[in-house]
């Protein structure tokens, strides 16, 4: 980690510096957006995945999905689309006005009758910028199906990330945590998100300690960090799970509070009206994400994860 750009110290005020990115490498220090949106365009081979995941519940793990997601579909002329494979009342979901009652459940009991675009659309809400969303069960039998090797088999789960790869350029998942270490073997990119509390550097070290222990070293070395909700008040603590993520990931994004991205904030969410502060801070991540994939090595093949006996997904391999 040898060069920090500001992403909100162009502007005065209140949030000045308040957002950084740190970034591994040279390059050219940029005081404007047009070097992160310049990164968020670049043009880059193949179809990409994107796994989200929370270093501890409240992170905003689901909101940083979706406002990754929206801003990729913003700033870029490809298809890009969210899967909600989470369960709960605070999912990506609850954010977006549905168009279609098919949720990822249904997509997967119908993946055999899924061919063309036109009838992957059917699964999919539309968003404003551009974003399409797959749905999450958010029922009380949803943790349950979710649980069902049967419908949701590394096989079936593998058809379906090949399916999405066939018609999206970019895929963001944000997974419950029953399928979090089952998703991570797909993963071309892992953000992790950290709330800005005094409980970070812990969950910072343990998520860490969590991935090498599962076998995902390169993965969690490669890795985006997120400090979710940072303030004034809160620096203290952001600074402390930054020196535990320092020189362990390739990236830190600091994004700072928003009230209508908080829990109990607003429902649906159109991220043009965030602050500037909030609006650059998710560019820079979205650009530092979609550099990532230029130096990323060679993927495995669906076909090579699928022929894995059981249990050798992570750790074991």
């Amino acid at each position: 980690m040898r060069r920090v750009e500001s992403v909100v110290g162009r502007d005065s005020g209140g949030w000045r510096r308040i957002a950084q990115v740190v970034v591994g490498g040279g390059g050219v220090r940029s005081d404007g957006s047009e070097i992160d949106e310049a990164r968020a365009r670049a043009v880059f081979s193949g179809s990409r995945r994107i796994v989200v995941l929370g270093c501890t519940g409240g992170a905003g793990q689901s909101t940083t999905a979706l406002m990754l997601g929206h801003t990729l579909a913003r700033h870029r002329d490809d298809k890009v689309i969210a899967v909600d494979a989470n369960t709960g009342g605070e999912t990506m979901t609850s954010r977006v006005t549905p168009e279609t009652p098919e949720t990822l459940a249904s997509l997967l009991a119908g993946l055999d009758h899924v061919g063309g675009y036109l009838s992957m659309r059917g699964y999919t809400t539309r968003t404003a910028s551009g974003l399409e969303v797959i749905g999450a069960d958010t029922d009380a039998d949803a943790e349950r199906r979710m649980s069902d090797r049967t419908l949701f088999s590394d096989h079936r789960l593998g058809q379906a990330i090949h399916l999405l790869d066939r018609h999206y350029k970019l895929t963001v998942v944000d997974p419950a945590a029953a399928l979090a270490a089952r998703v991570l073997p797909y993963a071309d990119q892992l953000v992790l998100v950290v709330p800005a509390s005094e409980e970070a550097a812990e969950a910072v070290a343990m998520t860490y300690e969590w991935l090498d222990g599962h076998g995902c070293a390169d993965l969690r070395r490669r890795a985006v960090m997120v400090v979710n909700g940072v303030s004034r008040r809160s620096m203290s603590d952001v600074e402390q799970a930054e020196a535990v993520a320092r020189g362990r990931c390739r990236a830190i994004v600091r994004v700072p509070w928003e009230d209508d991205l908080a829990p109990g904030g607003a429902g649906i969410v159109d991220p043009g009206q965030l602050r500037a502060a909030g609006r650059r801070a998710y560019l820079a991540l979205a650009g530092v994400v979609v550099a990532g994939f230029a130096a990323q090595s060679v993927r495995v093949s669906e076909e090579e994860l699928a022929s894995d006996p059981p249990g050798t997904r992570i750790g074991e391999r």
